[in-house]
């Protein structure tokens, strides 16, 4: 009887758990529960009598019932077909420049004045801590996937919308890395900046994707075109974006190594209040790769697993575009000319153990020399970074310290140069 009552119990509690709960809710408590009370359910009908039946013979043993298993950890929280997954980081920054230098927060050579000044500076922040939610599902035989990511590099350290996309079969629109872009070789620095070399910047844009193989695709994509211009101070008029920028990328990745081949095409214009305007054409092209060198001898140096070599080389004219700079200057006639140069980037990740690893850059930028150029224009930048972190938490979470180096040269002659040093500490935790 005290069976009896107790299968009960249970079976108006899982009922009460339908109601209250909701769909998804109840299916996870009456997941518990079902088990429990099959148990009982078994051990209730063992305990009954059988029939006799002279001619048959002894009944076996009842089995034990079978334990219940517990339910696989879920990677999000479902609704309906489609899975929302949060993330992000948290992030703190302990940096010590000394000298000076404008990017408090990130270390940017451009910033570093010249001539070169004395002084030093500390500052400390959370601006790189990020949210995000990623939303996945099926929509007409393809995945339809949602993603929005945040950090708070915003003025006054307010929310800034990184990326926010929409992407189904091969159709993808929203805001995200440019496919000018490999994001896949971006150093792991400390540092927020990057390298000079490696163009770095998140658009709108409208991008198509086309599988060529299991490890070979081509994109293609129509972009922003926002770029930094310098108009002429003496002739009253305006800067225009005639057209958006045309990007395309070939891209090779087999998971221990990838390469890419990128290129993008643009303009910009100057308008004079009176008068005809005066178009620049911007372009360029880079190829980058990475290539795991896990587990090799390099002399009588062995690297780990996880090693990796990486390398990125871009040129053209207007590569400030995808680099936050200056793409196009005025001459002596007011005309507008887009700015010209070659940039490199190469770097290399060691893991000396399972929880110890170090990365180390180095980067340059050179640009093309005209008469016109002007002092505001820089002549040749140099990064770089080298770090030692130590890994906790699985990967979960990772504190390290890292040096920065950087140097700037403008045009004009004289004292034209300076340097810059920093020493940047970090801890971050990651979720997932």
């Amino acid at each position: 009887m005290q069976k009896r009552l107790r299968m009960f119990l249970a079976s108006v509690g899982a009922a009460l758990l339908v109601i209250g709960s909701g769909t998804s809710g109840a299916q996870t408590l009456l997941a518990s529960v079902a088990p429990a009370v099959a148990a009982e359910t078994a051990n209730t009908a063992a305990d009954q009598p059988a029939a006799a039946d002279p001619a048959a013979a002894p009944a076996p043993a009842a089995a034990e019932p079978a334990q219940a298993q517990p339910a696989p950890a879920q990677d999000g929280f479902k609704m309906g077909d489609f899975t929302f997954k949060p993330g992000g980081r948290v992030k703190l920054d302990i940096i010590r420049d000394f000298k000076p230098i404008g990017s408090e927060d990130s270390f940017d050579p451009r910033t570093i004045p010249v001539p070169e000044q004395e002084g030093q500076n500390s500052n400390i922040h959370a601006k790189e801590t990020r949210l995000s939610l990623d939303i996945r599902g099926p929509a007409q035989g393809k995945e339809l996937r949602m993603y929005i990511e945040t950090d708070f590099y915003g003025t006054s350290s307010v929310l800034r919308l990184r990326h926010a996309y929409g992407q189904w079969g091969p159709i993808l629109a929203g805001q995200t890395w440019s496919a000018f872009v490999d994001e896949d070789n971006m150093p792991r620095t400390i540092d927020f900046e990057s390298p000079m070399a490696f163009a770095s910047i998140r658009q709108a844009q409208l991008r198509f994707t086309k599988k060529m193989s299991a490890a070979a695709s081509f994109a293609v994509a129509l972009e922003d075109n926002k770029s930094n211009i310098t108009i002429p101070t003496n002739v009253p008029g305006k800067a225009e974006y005639p057209f958006p920028d045309l990007t395309g990328r070939y891209r090779f990745d087999d998971g221990k190594r990838h390469f890419q081949f990128s290129g993008f095409l643009g303009g910009a214009r100057f308008r004079p209040t009176t008068g005809e305007p005066d178009n620049a054409t911007l372009w360029g092209f880079a190829a980058s790769g990475k290539l795991s060198t896990g587990g090799r001898k390099l002399g009588n140096f062995m690297t780990s697993d996880k090693d990796s070599g990486y390398a990125t080389f871009s040129w053209g004219s207007g590569l400030g575009r995808y680099r936050g700079g200056t793409t196009a200057v005025p001459d002596e006639n007011n005309n507008l000319h887009p700015i010209g140069g070659l940039a490199w980037m190469v770097g290399y990740e060691h893991f000396w153990s399972s929880v110890w690893s170090t990365n180390g850059t180095y980067s340059g930028a050179n640009i093309s020399d005209q008469p016109f150029y002007t002092s505001a224009i820089n002549q040749q930048i140099n990064y770089g970074a080298v770090n030692l972190l130590y890994w906790f938490l699985g990967d979960r979470g990772w504190m390290g310290v890292e040096y920065l180096y950087g140097h700037r040269q403008v045009f004009g002659g004289g004292d034209d140069n300076a340097s810059g040093h920093r020493v940047q500490y970090a801890i971050r935790f990651n979720l997932p």
